[in-house]
């Protein structure tokens, strides 16, 4: 199978099926990854997900064939687990290793970023929590991503995930976004969570030194815990 169309024909899914689990999908993957996200897809829907992933990630087919149909897929069906992830595994593992399907992968995920939440979302998950996350894959995927943005704004929603992500890496896009003052609150966010989560990296003298030219509020309680994180 070569098509998305041959893939969901395969499964015996009319449009109208298809148009209700494509709505299913962009519900549950909005705000993917919050502790506070409730909604959770049925369990049908879940091994169909899973047969449809396994059909195109499966296959004898050449990645360069693979990897648009996986984005065809995520498009129609944005499902962190089931569509974003055998790219991480791909990477990871190193099934996929020429230049030019790494690149498709970067400019998809960057455009994904500055796109509805539902693509968002899930994209900026799965570049937290397994790409950045991982030593053996975050300084490729980091400078892929930074080659491949589309703007300020992809920028942005980049180091708004970029918590596990080398300080020296992130540093230079933090110094770049600095001249405008309408980046500062993202910047200072991205400071915070890098000195906050788990597995965030963060150079404390460095980080001072951006903290200090940021124009953002310096009586909230967040600045308070970063300027103590930082001491």
């Amino acid at each position: 199978m070569q098509t998305l169309s041959e893939i969901v024909s395969a499964h015996q899914l009319s449009q109208t099926e298809i148009d209700n689990l494509s709505y299913e999908a962009r519900e549950f993957s909005i705000d993917c990854g919050k502790a506070d996200a409730p909604k959770q897809l049925s369990p049908q829907i879940w091994n169909l997900f899973d047969s449809l992933s396994d059909t195109v990630w499966h296959s004898s087919m050449a990645y360069s064939q693979i990897i648009p149909l996986g984005f065809n897929l995520f498009e129609l069906f944005p499902s962190y687990y089931h569509f974003l992830i055998p790219f991480y595994h791909g990477i990871k593992n190193k099934k996929i290793s020429g230049s030019s399907e790494k690149e498709m992968i970067w400019k998809h995920f960057t455009g994904y970023l500055v796109s509805e939440n539902y693509y968002a979302d899930p994209v900026g998950y799965v570049l937290w929590a397994d790409f950045f996350e991982d030593e053996a894959t975050v300084r490729e995927a980091w400078q892929g991503l930074v080659r491949n943005s589309t703007g300020q704004k992809s920028l942005l929603r980049l180091i708004e995930v970029a918590g596990p992500v080398p300080f020296d890496l992130k540093n230079l896009v933090y110094e770049n976004l600095l001249a405008d003052p309408a980046t500062h609150d993202v910047i200072f966010n991205s400071l915070l969570s890098s000195a906050h989560d788990v597995f965030g990296q963060i150079d404390k003298e460095k980080a001072r030194n951006i903290l200090v030219r940021l124009t953002v509020n310096r009586n909230t309680v967040h600045y308070k815990l970063l300027e103590q994180k930082l001491t």
